[in-house]
């Protein structure tokens, strides 16, 4: 096995631990947020938001692949859980279901915990029995209306991004969601 001669080992191993990107922070840029989505989200045939349907109404592949960027299923589009939000609304993170599915309250099962405003439609009328027909958007589980979980997706079980990536996320949400540059 060849080794590298140690002036050059030491700036090489610093430049990869560098470009690992540890804590430093993410630029708030449209391409960084594509890479933590593909990375998290998914947009191959087996992931929750991509493949021949995705999770909750949004799928990033057929986007993807007519040359469109993601922004276009997100920016200023209702969430399908909860229509009175968009998945992204420009500036302001806190208005963004987006945001709410990455951060909001949940339980140890990683249910999200979240209360619609009191004169919230659903749009769907409940059976004589108190229960509501089946639906993806809104989202129904046995008969019950459900804002699903936290995201992303492990497995079966939530999991928070890394903070850096949240930070960049809420940035660029700030920042406007801007498209590709």
């Amino acid at each position: 096995m060849r080794t590298l001669p140690a002036p050059l080992a030491a700036p090489l191993l610093m430049a990869l631990a560098a470009g690992c990107g540890g804590d430093e922070p993410l630029e708030p840029t449209y391409e960084n947020v594509v890479g933590v989505f593909e990375r998290s989200c998914g947009t191959a045939s087996r992931s929750c938001h991509g493949g021949s349907r995705g999770s909750a109404g949004l799928n990033f592949q057929p986007a993807l692949a007519e040359g469109r960027p993601i922004t276009d299923e997100l920016v200023g589009v209702p969430a399908c859980q909860y229509d009175r939000m968009n998945r992204v609304e420009p500036g302001d993170p806190e208005a963004s279901w987006l945001w709410i599915k990455l951060t909001g309250d949940h339980d140890a099962a990683g249910r999200l915990e979240f209360t619609p405003a009191a004169d919230w439609d659903p749009g769907l009328e409940r059976r004589p029995d108190g229960t509501y027909p089946p639906s993806i958007c809104p989202s129904v589980e046995d008969g019950e209306l459900t804002f699903g979980s936290l995201m992303p997706q492990n497995g079966d079980r939530p999991q928070l991004l890394p903070a850096r990536e949240l930070t960049m996320i809420r940035e660029w949400i700030l920042a406007g969601a801007p498209g590709p540059s």
